[in-house]
């Protein structure tokens, strides 16, 4: 279990890739036919070493081609060998510790295994350091901030381990927006200029949550998102109920029952109304 819970901290950390070479992306050489050679040795020289010498002899030419030709052959095969060096790669989130930038982690609260997130509390505590895959000790930048956002209510979210809430200088718990806020939101978002549908349609979404709430309807989602696709949709179809069942509808469960329920109680109770 200890050996899984380090195999998925290395993700976090950074991977061991395929070194990829830096290939000289020059002018390709163009190669005289021996003709060419023949005819004309100085212009024939000129084509693979973009010199030109009128006194260059034909022995010299065909020498110079023969090496251009085998310096070439080298640089393919080294291309298609199948031997590979390997480097280790950082992830955002070393390259964030390591430089000083601001580092967003999202929904850590499911992730599988806690102990995962756990093990990078060396780096979440202030000027501290944590040891890579290759033994290279990394640093905190003091200037480094991590901002860890997640959903609390979402299906298959997990608690956080509070030894990583303890290394949070502040928690703030972000309420559910207002009505007048959530459509000026929206309005901005997708350029909706009725207000009224875009005030009808945040409604119905507040009641199918709460609906499915009650309902223990777990299977699905119905939120900011869902609203902003929905009046999308709207602007498309210019209905509302229509524009509902591809979006709001499909997205609150996976049941097709229950998307029934949920039609009947909330989105046809409340136009209706």
């Amino acid at each position: 279990m200890e050996m899984i819970s380090k195999t998925y901290l290395w993700l976090f950390l950074g991977q061991i890739l395929p070194k990829m070479d830096q290939k000289d992306t020059g002018k390709e050489i163009t190669f005289p036919t021996f003709t060419d050679i023949q005819m004309d040795p100085a212009s024939a020289y000129y084509m693979l070493t973009e010199q030109y010498d009128e006194e260059i002899d034909e022995n010299t030419v065909l020498s110079t081609l023969l090496h251009a030709a085998e310096e070439k052959a080298r640089q393919e095969a080294s291309i298609l060998s199948p031997s590979k060096e390997f480097e280790f790669t950082d992830t955002p989130l070393v390259e964030a510790f390591r430089y000083g930038y601001l580092l967003e982690l999202q929904e850590p609260s499911v992730i599988a295994n806690p102990a995962v997130l756990v093990g990078l509390n060396g780096l979440l505590d202030q000027c501290n350091s944590i040891t890579l895959p290759t033994g290279e000790i990394v640093k905190r930048h003091p200037d480094a901030v991590i901002v860890i956002t997640t959903n609390v209510d979402y299906a298959g979210c997990k608690g956080m381990n509070q030894s990583v809430i303890s290394r949070m200088n502040l928690i703030i718990d972000l309420e559910e927006p207002d009505e007048r806020t959530l459509v000026k939101r929206v309005q901005g978002i997708t350029g909706c200029t009725d207000t009224s549908a875009i005030r009808t349609m945040a409604k119905i979404v507040k009641e199918i949550n709460e609906y499915c709430r009650e309902s223990s309807i777990r299977d699905g989602c119905c939120g900011v998102r869902e609203l902003i696709s929905w009046v999308q949709s709207y602007m498309v179809t210019n209905n509302i109920s229509e524009a509902a069942n591809f979006t709001v509808l499909s997205s609150a469960s996976a049941d097709g029952k229950c998307r029934e329920e949920i039609k009947s109680r909330c989105l046809d109770t409340f136009l209706a109304a």
